[in-house]
């Protein structure tokens, strides 16, 4: 099956307290095209002028409940910094779609997070 690059942004704000998980790259359904995500980056924005972002990566569908130990990655954004985190080939592998939640920072949308790989 061929590769198709992928990537994108948020369409929705990481809001705090996280009661449920938001999609990193908008409008992807990796579940519903029968592919795998690689994820091979994903940049973070903590616009918050105190607070460091905890953010959690999750392989489940946009609103699904947070659920502790269930996270593929956990990304610490220093305030007002922001952070990108690479993985080696073939990246984190989802299997539903690649979301995220914080529990603390300020996550903004359209580019507050975002992330690129492939769908294979």
């Amino acid at each position: 099956m061929a590769r198709i690059p992928i990537s994108g942004v948020n369409d929705e704000a990481l809001t705090t307290p996280a009661t449920d998980v938001r999609e990193v790259i908008s409008g992807l359904d990796a579940d519903g095209m029968a592919r795998r995500l690689h994820l091979m980056w994903v940049a973070v924005a903590n616009e918050h002028a105190s607070q460091i972002a905890v953010v959690e990566i999750y392989d489940s569908d946009e609103s699904t409940a947070v659920t502790a130990g269930l996270q593929r990655a956990v990304i610490h954004v220093p305030a007002q910094d922001t952070v990108i985190v690479e993985w080696p080939e073939p990246g984190l592998i989802f299997v539903t779609n690649v979301t995220a939640a914080t529990t603390n920072g300020t996550i903004a949308t359209n580019g507050g997070i975002s992330g690129g790989g492939y769908l294979a």
